[in-house]
């Protein structure tokens, strides 16, 4: 007998989250598999012979591990999990450890049948194909390592070791006959991620269309279905509320009553969702929004089955929003249209493997497991603070929807929990504390779910300094990369310790915003920094005086409106002529250009403006 250091990752992160075209699809995904993680951690818990939990390390474990009936405010549970089972030999740890797996694959399975009963799909769906594919979506690994007795660093080698171990695992794949059930070949696959084949009937009526939100030619598998039924979809704000919010929160309450009375109808007739998640943040406008972007409208307007009811009630919101484009916000500024894109920001802890490293025991470890819970806890308030959601907090995992003008500071807000929730645990180990790499992916509210979470990835990992030559790959950044539809993407970057960088964005949005800026002058500054480039991209001195002369011209011509007289600001146009000298002209562009798009209000300022 001995004590064993165990571990068991469940997956595919990409099938269960990553697998989405609706806001829904990416909700239930998190909560799904953090389901899942929670049902094993409980049987890890129950049956560790006299161990302990380390990943998760809940204070109140026989509560904390009870299953959820729905996506609620707390922390997800991480899929990677750890535990010290004590007094047993191997065989006992790999039942363990099946165990385990069985439960995560069972949650599933009785989330599934729960969202079939509710919605009553038990003679709609194909069920042989249904049973065929339930039990094959959760990967689960596992690995554990014999923890030395009576040696002092027992427990630190055998952690080490088990991330080797574990990667080992991974990289041996089981490989079994697949479990097509009827007429499984020929049979179209999901839309999602074309893994499985679509459990769905070959001509699904108007009410299966509604339950599971389906677009034209649109196809499920079972796990995609349990994505479309699991929870309400109230509960899951939609990327077109994240991104109408600043646009809403400038209506006066007058305003604001129109424009609900006439959404309101559209829910009615089943034109339009509501929205109650996220503790009724957005209850001042508690629907989807999608409605209130033109092209949105108008589309919904030209479809072909529309009765008489519906094309009043569009009719009317048209109206509505026409008549509110004309009038003055709370603030007396022109309220126009709102802007379409959002933000998605995903995060990541930086240097965790060092710290882990220096546990030297079980309790240590969970002293870092408490500390990544804590900050997990804090985050959806503090994230809901910034007037976002969040979709995925655990450990130091984060991702979430957040209005542009907003997501600055509630990156910078995450980055400084994170390293306040961690200095503790990492002074005490003697260690350097872990921080927080943050990217931020904005894009149109009509770009593809998976483009827009691609963005975002991207940009985590430019911020943790991947694909970066090496003397620039510190990590602890913040990265922001703007996916404009008509063109391709520009990203900014810096570090949480550069506060004039940090401030400097937030300078020219407020510049943007108060309209002492015209965006032409941020792509003159690109024009002149590629002509200097062209044909010789190597910096003489001789240059310098070029590039001063060539930006003074520039912002001596420059106006504020297109044929207007009035020029910038003096103060502005000196701050500009002095960073012209200190950065590239490039990276000026970009922060200008990313500035603008933070500071915008309406669309009409972002087309006025450039």
């Amino acid at each position: 007998m001995a004590d064993y250091l165990v571990t068991l990752s469940l997956g595919p992160v990409q099938s269960m989250i990553g697998a989405a075209r609706r806001t829904r699809d990416l909700w239930c995904g998190s909560w799904l598999l953090s389901e899942a993680s929670r049902a094993a951690a409980q049987v890890f818990y129950q049956n560790a012979q006299g161990g302990e939990l380390i990943f998760p390390a809940p204070e109140d474990p026989a509560w904390e591990l009870q299953p959820l009936d729905k996506p609620g405010d707390e922390a997800n549970i991480s899929n990677i999990l750890r535990v010290l089972v004590r007094d047993c030999d191997e065989a006992q740890v790999k039942r363990l450890c099946a165990a385990a797996k069985a439960a995560a694959v069972e949650r599933l399975r009785g989330l599934g049948e729960l969202g079939q009963r509710k919605h009553q799909l038990q003679t709609v769906l194909q069920q042989e194909r249904w049973e065929a594919q339930i039990d094959d979506f959760l990967e689960g690994f596992s690995a554990w390592v014999r923890i030395e007795p009576e040696t002092e660093t027992g427990y630190a080698v055998a952690s080490q070791r088990l991330g080797g171990v574990l990667a080992a695992r991974k990289a041996t794949r089981d490989f079994g006959p697949a479990k097509l059930g009827s007429g499984g070949y020929g049979v179209p696959k999901s839309s999602l991620d074309g893994a499985f084949e679509t459990v769905l009937p070959e001509r699904p009526n108007i009410t299966l269309v509604r339950k599971l939100g389906l677009s034209p030619g649109e196809q499920l598998d079972a796990l995609g279905v349990i994505k479309r039924t699991a929870g309400v979809a109230e509960q899951f704000t939609a990327y077109s509320r994240i991104a109408a919010d600043p646009w809403l929160q400038r209506l006066t309450e007058e305003q604001l009553e129109r424009l609900k009375r006439d959404y309101a109808e559209l829910q009615k007739l089943g034109l339009a969702t509501g929205t109650s998640g996220n503790l009724n943040a957005y209850q001042a406008f508690p629907y989807d929004a999608q409605m209130l972007f033109d092209f949105r409208l108008q589309s919904a307007r030209r479809e072909v089955a529309l009765e008489a009811a519906e094309v009043e009630a569009l009719a009317q919101l048209a109206n509505t929003l026409r008549a509110l484009g004309h009038e003055r916000s709370r603030d007396g500024t022109r309220i126009g249209a709102a802007v379409p894109y959002a933000a998605i920001l995903q995060a990541d802890g930086d240097r965790m493997g060092e710290l882990l490293a220096q546990a030297k025991s079980a309790a240590e470890s969970r002293e870092i497991s408490q500390a990544l819970h804590r900050f997990a806890n804090a985050v959806r308030d503090l994230v809901r603070s910034h007037r976002g959601h969040a979709i995925y907090s655990g450990g130091d995992d984060v991702l979430a929807l957040v209005p542009l003008p907003n997501a600055q500071a509630c990156a910078q807000a995450l980055a400084l929990c994170f390293k306040e929730n961690m200095q503790a645990v990492a002074h005490k180990l003697g260690v350097a504390v872990p921080t927080l790499s943050v990217g931020i992916g904005i894009g149109h509210i009509m770009q593809p779910l998976g483009s827009l979470l691609a963005r975002a990835k991207r940009a985590e990992k430019l911020a943790k300094g991947n694909g970066l030559p090496e003397e620039k790959q510190q990590r602890n950044a913040l990265v922001i990369t703007l996916g404009v539809r008509s063109g391709g993407d520009i990203d900014w970057r810096t570090q949480w310790n550069d506060q004039v960088t940090l401030e400097e964005l937030e300078r020219f949005t407020a510049d943007y915003r108060a309209r002492r800026l015209p965006s032409r002058v941020a792509y003159d500054l690109r024009a002149i920094h590629q002509r200097m480039q062209r044909g010789n991209p190597a910096v003489r001195p001789e240059d310098a005086g070029m590039r001063r002369a060539e930006v003074a011209r520039m912002l001596d011509r420059a106006r504020l409106q297109g044929g207007g007289n009035e020029r910038i600001d003096p103060e502005v146009q000196r701050y500009l002529e002095q960073r012209a000298e200190q950065i590239s002209l490039d990276k000026l562009a970009n922060t200008l250009i990313i500035a603008r798009w933070l500071g915008a209000r309406s669309r009409a300022e972002l087309e006025r403006n450039g």
